[in-house]
């Protein structure tokens, strides 16, 4: 590459001011956002002129060499011609366009004089044949006091375009692995629309994705829905829009909203999202374990660093109440924990029709099949049996039930081939090391009540899936009746039950039962 001109660019006031921006109050991940930004504006706002070419995507790569401690950010966006170059160093030259990501025309200086002593800007424009290159070296500049920047000029290929900026001596260290990992997420957070376009971000080599959250179901609905309000403040219109929702599983890191504007994030980012009191309470709460979303806040001012809104004075207060006021059923359903979920879904009326019907399809097989009697043994300790089955009914009717489901009905099915019973069939929410089933038995009424304990300690990973319940609801017939048939259809009165009799006889019922 051929230089074959230069210029000097007068940057007053004095280069120590670029020294005062070191001591800004800069986040790492926003501080390079700021060189995302111009990426990002340079591609969009020429991505007519790029698509014409075929240009249908850009890559930015960042960066950080650990032995020199430099940081280089690279991308292949429009570029700049030179007068964008010089407002890209000149203090205080505002940008063309002053509503884009990069509006301030301040991200870049700041950004780099934040990060380190020294660095410098490459550029070439698509269709140019020249790229330009300034290095500003601050601890120098300051020392001999000088005040101008060299622009240097270079011969290039007309299809090269986009820009390097390279940062050296760094003041602001970013080599602990967890830097670094924030720094990734952070990004990955921010620019979460682009990526899902046509924007590509590289950080050290690696390509960075963000993955959306996964959103409850609970009362057949999907707990997340579009909002859109407008509030008045101060004589001045206030428009926010985007999604809210429930995260399903929860997450405090992932919890909360993000605010955008320009389709960037400016307040959220894993860990950091925007979660006032007034709706989210205690850090610790359901609804910061849970409630989360996107707000467009396009009307909204961001401050220089595009890290917060300028809303003092009471305008971020009447945005949090308008919020509420569209969001109070979500922020009510937030406030449930999952116990409390699960126990309502497992018992609501529709959820139990829903299995009654399913089961209801396979039950009536039972009484299709012969019903041969059980094997008995002959012994003296049947009476020692009844009393322990007597016993075992006893405490069933006396164990408390928290919480129970509507009836089920089914049957009458047939015991044995002169005796047959009516079954009636509730979920219970008993403690979850309570039994898992019980049952009572009414002679004169022929109907046999079975309790299924869905909130028993093998049942919870489970018991809120449908299927899992049709499935639990066949097994415990199945073994209530095989267990009812033990009880009823001896050969002789004095005879004992063999060890596998029951076991036998549930088998059989079960490959009747199977769909």
């Amino acid at each position: 590459m051929t230089k074959f001109s230069k210029e000097r660019l007068d940057i007053r006031p004095k280069v120590s001011i670029y020294r005062l921006f070191s001591r800004l109050n800069y986040k790492p991940y926003y501080a390079i956002a700021e060189f995302v930004d111009n990426s990002t504006a340079s591609f969009f706002g020429m991505e007519r002129t790029l698509n014409f070419y075929n240009i249908k995507s850009t890559t930015i790569k960042i960066d950080y060499d650990d032995d020199l401690n430099e940081l280089t950010i690279e991308d292949d966006a429009y570029g700049m011609e030179i007068e964008d170059f010089r407002r890209a160093i000149l203090l205080g030259a505002k940008p063309e366009n002053l509503n884009g990501r990069n509006e301030f025309g301040m991200g870049l200086k700041t950004a780099a004089s934040w990060f380190g002593d020294v660095w410098s800007v490459r550029s070439t424009q698509l269709n140019s044949e020249v790229e330009y290159f300034a290095e500003v070296d601050i601890p120098y500049m300051d020392e001999h006091d000088l005040n101008e920047v060299e622009i240097q000029k270079f011969k290039t290929d007309k299809t090269k375009h986009g820009t390097v900026i390279k940062i050296k001596q760094l003041t602001k260290s970013i080599k602990s692995r967890r830097t670094k990992n924030k720094i990734k997420s952070h990004l990955s957070s921010m620019y979460r629309r682009d990526l899902k376009k046509n924007v590509k971000i590289i950080f050290n080599g690696e390509e960075l994705f963000f993955k959306d959250y996964k959103v409850l179901q609970f009362r057949d609905k999907i707990w997340e829905k579009i909002v859109n309000f407008t509030f008045e403040f101060e004589d001045k219109k206030y428009n926010v829009d985007g999604k809210v929702g429930i995260l399903n599983p929860g997450g405090f890191d992932k919890a909360g909203f993000a605010l955008f504007r320009n389709n960037r994030v400016i307040l959220g980012g894993e860990g950091e999202n925007y979660k006032p009191y007034s709706i989210f309470g205690q850090a610790q709460s359901q609804i910061s374990l849970k409630l989360f979303g996107e707000l467009n806040m396009d009307d909204f001012q961001v401050n220089q660093a595009k890290d917060g809104f300028v809303w003092d004075g009471g305008l971020e207060e009447a945005f949090i109440e308008n919020l509420r006021a569209n969001i109070n059923e979500y922020i009510e359903i937030a406030k449930l924990s999952t116990k409390q979920r699960s126990a309502e879904e497992n018992i609501t009326d529709e959820e139990s029709d829903a299995v009654q019907e399913d089961v209801a399809k396979t039950i009536d097989k039972l009484n299709k099949f012969d019903h041969e009697p059980l094997v008995f043994e002959n012994g003296n300790d049947t009476e020692i049996y009844k009393r322990q089955l007597e016993e075992e009914d006893s405490e069933i009717l006396q164990s408390p039930i928290k919480d129970e489901s509507k009836p089920r009905n089914y049957g009458p099915i047939k015991i044995s081939r002169d005796l047959e019973y009516k079954f009636l069939v509730k979920w219970i929410e008993d403690g979850g090391t309570a039994d898992w089933l019980s049952l009572r038995e009414n002679e004169d009424n022929k109907k046999i009540e079975v309790d299924i304990n869905i909130n028993h300690d093998f049942f919870k990973p489970y018991s809120t899936r449908r299927d899992f319940k049709v499935v639990l609801e066949k097994l415990a017939l199945s073994f209530v009746i095989a267990e009812i048939q033990a009880k009823k259809t001896t050969i002789h009165d004095n005879d004992l039950i063999t060890s596998n009799s029951i076991r036998i006889k549930m088998n059989n019922i079960l490959k009747n039962l199977t769909d």
